[in-house]
């Protein structure tokens, strides 16, 4: 039997890791972003249509039948946690010793198979090594959209000083490599570096 589920999980799961990864990431970042933007508040509201949030309560929907149950977190907080396999449904992992865990899908992307990304952060010019592999703009597009929210499309060309043309260019060609993922949210796409983009930085600095 464990070798029947080894098997399985190379070939059902292995091929798509990188995918899942950059959908967490991607997620995560968004969470972020809503977080320094619109506070916890928005967070909590926008996690799933069967979360409801009216402070200082966070309300999960129960299956039909069920019984609504009072649950105190005391100070412990709330984990968020995304998991690609969770199903439609989020749910809560409650006891009353650790950290409550809120465990929800990803909103999953319109564009690219992936998911959002957004906010900012101030890194330093592309390295020496990754300029030389991808050339000196196309570097500092990769190393911006490493920060932990990624940027749009008209952040990254203020921020590097490029048109948004270019900018829109690099990045496409950056996602047609794995290494960028791009999510529509509204009237705006968000770009955010994957895994394999980020360890491609790491590499060459």
């Amino acid at each position: 039997m464990t070798d029947t589920l080894a098997d399985y999980y190379d070939a059902a799961i292995t091929p798509y890791t990188d995918r899942m990864r950059a959908v967490l990431d991607a997620d995560r970042a968004w969470r972020v972003h809503t977080m320094a933007r619109l506070g916890v508040g928005a967070v909590l509201s926008g996690l799933h249509p069967q979360v409801r949030w009216e402070e200082p309560v966070l309300e999960l929907a129960g299956f039909a039948g069920q019984r609504q149950v009072d649950f105190h977190l005391e100070g412990r907080g709330l984990l968020l946690s995304a998991h690609i396999f969770c199903g439609s449904r989020p749910r809560a992992l409650l006891n009353e010793v650790g950290t409550p865990v809120l465990v929800y899908a990803p909103v999953w992307n319109l564009q690219s198979d992936s998911l959002v990304a957004a906010a900012a952060d101030v890194r330093p010019p592309a390295s020496t090594a990754l300029a030389a592999l991808l050339g000196r703009t196309r570097a500092a597009v990769l190393e911006a959209l490493a920060s932990p929210a990624g940027h749009n499309t008209k952040q990254l060309a203020e921020r590097l000083a490029i048109s948004p043309a270019s900018a829109s260019e690099h990045v496409a060609a950056l996602r047609a490599a794995g290494l960028v993922t791009s999510l529509r949210q509204a009237n705006m796409v968000r770009h955010t570096a994957t895994a394999l983009g980020k360890n491609l930085i790491s590499t060459a600095t």
